[in-house]
């Protein structure tokens, strides 16, 4: 087998090669630029996996169409966390501690959303400045904002660079790269490479318009002005198309509403507080789950009665064409803001909220997605402009296109076990956690579902049903099936409608974007093409990063911490189960027929552990001398002398094994973690 250096320098000389051809046929060398990764799409499955990929080393460009990097998180304005608590790790573990550090300077609290004591919201801005940083901080990342692909560059059944332009229509940039990563909204950079790809419930390229994809809203960030509204803030009268949107708008909020959990309509505080924002000055103490602060909420988003287009599940809902159709995607986005546009009258006018408008500080005002500032558009007209122009680039994009990957996540493959807080299914190779229960906004008739992956109506949950644990995204569902050069990282990951219900999230989306980037990472180290990298090693690189990978909970196992890492192989690989529920035990001796299990997964065959003094247990020094035998000298177990006579521990055990376990799949391309 060659060496990675030799396979890396052999790839470059290939692009190189290709670079030459290039200008030879007229591209100017200038024009041209080369990296180790591209990212297509600054989300947060795009920020994740080029923060990732930066930190291994890699060179990486992040390609992004708005001038905002955070996607819904920043750009959408869905910023308070659709967490549970599970999934706080990695990347975006490292984010929401960012988050908190930063209002905590100020004594500001961020558990005040979604009607809960445990949650976090951000400001749009706050998290767009703290995402920014985590980027810049993390190598050789150049951030590309106001462009947007062209054309994907193809050698033969491979991606190998996007052509760019600028937002304005200026000519742009060709960039060529070992790995691309899709972290698109809607998954844009797919069908310009020629991957198959589902969209509703179509799969191209027989795409069907008359299928439906989940519908879009359009975020608003509004605050309460203190000394009275701005000038142009102040709605001049109601949007076209009002009268329209307002019985939906007094079915689910009204003066006189419950308070949440109650019946609909609900009162302006259980609004204000479903995604509050933290707002440094106000000095009231506001808590999520105490209803009596909630009416002291001075910032928070629209983000429940202005779905669009907002019907019924059992009624058909968006078309496919809202993905597929680029001018049309323009026209329904226009609608959205209207909708939107007209709550913020139903709060002005009717809700006697008349102090409340758009929030001017988010930073928002240069790209908008459906331009509708020279648009003409009727539901848009120029009166409405200075809050239009206080409102986020692009709106909420749940749905839009889905690789057709390695593996394909239906929602039998996250079903879950409530009783041990996990899915029933367990991947080994698992690379990402989620923890969000099936939620598909709009139409999910049975002939919008799909058949072929055995997924209809009768299986559809029938009620919201909160955490009921974590679920695995294995290797494979990042992967395409045939395109190389290819990887995806975002709500366009290889699974079923039901299933992108649960994954559109902002924590999953992170770690699967983080997932995507240490796929890169190893593929550009390994000179492999992603599908051949050696998933073990991907799985180390994100354990080591910080993220939790393996389905079960272990409270004794802290990050960082000196079994972080075992653990979770002992998990993933079902080498050795936990002590109880939330415990693994790792301070515990571990047994002659344990250790002869975890040997074996590490090893890939049989390993005697009868041998000795036949007691229950082995001793540290034992261990090491039969370690040494099965691993050779370069892979030693180091204990003090003075514990060599104690009993073996369950996390030294799986610890050491889980080194075994890496130099023997080191060279696998396709080594045991198959499912």
């Amino acid at each position: 087998m060659f060496p990675s250096w030799f396979l890396r320098s052999a790839v470059r000389g290939v692009v190189v090669f290709f670079l030459f051809l290039l200008v030879l046929n007229g591209e100017s060398s200038a024009q041209t630029r080369q990296y180790d990764v591209i990212v297509v799409g600054g989300g947060t499955g795009g920020c994740a996996a080029a923060i990732q990929a930066g930190r291994e080393g890699m060179s990486v460009a992040l390609i992004e169409a708005s001038d905002f990097v955070g996607g819904q998180i920043t750009g959408a304005a869905v910023s308070t966390m659709d967490d549970v608590g599970r999934t706080r790790t990695g990347v975006y573990g490292e984010f929401i501690g960012r988050v908190r550090d930063y209002y905590a300077a100020s004594g500001t609290a961020t558990n005040i959303c979604l009607w809960g004591g445990d949650t976090i919201a951000a400001e749009p801005s706050a998290a767009r400045g703290i995402l920014t940083d985590m980027l810049t901080s993390a190598g050789s990342v150049d951030i590309l904002l106001n462009t947007r692909v062209l054309d994907a560059v193809m050698d033969g059944g491979r991606v190998v660079g996007v052509r760019t332009g600028n937002v304005d229509g200026n000519e742009g940039v060709t960039y060529m790269a070992h790995v691309l990563i899709d972290a698109t909204e809607h998954g844009d950079l797919l069908p310009l490479t020629g991957a198959r790809y589902r969209v509703g419930s179509s799969l191209s390229p027989n795409i069907d318009p008359e299928t439906n994809v989940q519908d879009i809203t359009y975020v608003a960030v509004v605050r309460k002005y203190q000394g009275g509204l701005p000038d142009g803030l102040k709605m001049p009268g109601p949007p076209p198309d009002y009268q329209k949107h307002a019985p939906k708008f007094r079915n689910t909020v009204a003066v006189s509403g419950d308070t949440w959990p109650g019946s609909y309509p609900f009162d302006i505080p259980s609004h204000n507080a479903y995604r509050a924002l933290p707002d440094t000055r106000n000095e009231h103490l506001i808590v999520g789950d105490d209803p009596s602060t909630w009416k002291f909420i001075t910032r928070t988003c629209i983000n429940w009665a202005n779905d669009y287009p907002g019907r019924p599940g059992n009624e058909p809902g968006l078309s496919v064409l809202y993905v597929e159709g680029p001018e049309y995607r323009k026209k329904i986005e226009r609608e959205a803001m209207n909708r939107t546009l007209s709550f913020i009258w139903y709060m002005q006018s009717e809700l006697g909220m008349d102090d409340w408008s758009v929030d001017d500080g988010q930073g928002y005002g240069g790209y908008f997605s459906n331009d509708w500032e020279t648009s003409d558009d009727p539901l848009l007209p120029p009166e409405f402009a200075p809050i239009l122009r206080c409102f986020p680039p692009f709106p909420y994009v749940r749905e839009g296109r889905r690789i057709v990957g390695l593996d394909t996540l239906a929602e039998r493959d996250i079903s879950r076990d409530v009783t041990r807080g996990r899915a029933y299914r367990n991947y080994q190779s698992g690379l990402a956690l989620g923890e969000y229960p099936v939620d598909v906004h709009g139409s999910h008739l049975d002939r919008y579902m799909e058949r072929d992956l055995g997924e209809t109506s009768d299986s559809f949950p029938r009620t919201w049903a909160g955490s009921q644990g974590v679920f695995q995204i294995p290797f494979g569902a990042l992967i395409p099936e045939e395109v190389d050069g290819l990887i995806a990282a975002e709500k366009n990951i290889s699974v079923s409608r039901m299933v992108n219900g649960a994954i559109r999230l902002q924590p999953v989306t992170m770690h699967t974007g983080q997932a995507a980037g240490a796929i890169a990472a190893e593929a550009v180290r390994s000179g492999l093409q992603p599908r051949h990298v050696n998933v073990p090693s991907v799985q180390l690189a994100l354990m080591r990063s910080g993220s939790w990978i393996a389905l079960d909970a272990c409270e004794d196992v802290t990050s960082p911490g000196r079994h972080w890492n075992g653990v979770q192989w002992a998990s993933l690989y079902e080498a050795l189960p936990k002590i109880s529920r939330r415990q693994f035990g790792v301070g515990l001796p571990i047994t002659r027929d344990e250790l002869s299990r975890v040997l074996c997964v590490a090893a890939g065959e049989a390993v005697d552990t009868s041998a000795g003094d036949g007691g229950m247990f082995m001793s540290n020094g034992e261990f090491s001398r039969l370690f040494r035998g099965i691993s050779g000298s370069d892979i030693p177990f180091t204990i003090d002398e003075s514990e060599l006579g104690l009993d073996l521990k369950r996390g030294d055990a799986v610890s050491a094994a889980l080194d075994l376990f890496i130099a023997h799949s080191a060279g696998d391309k396709n080594p045991a973690w198959a499912d």
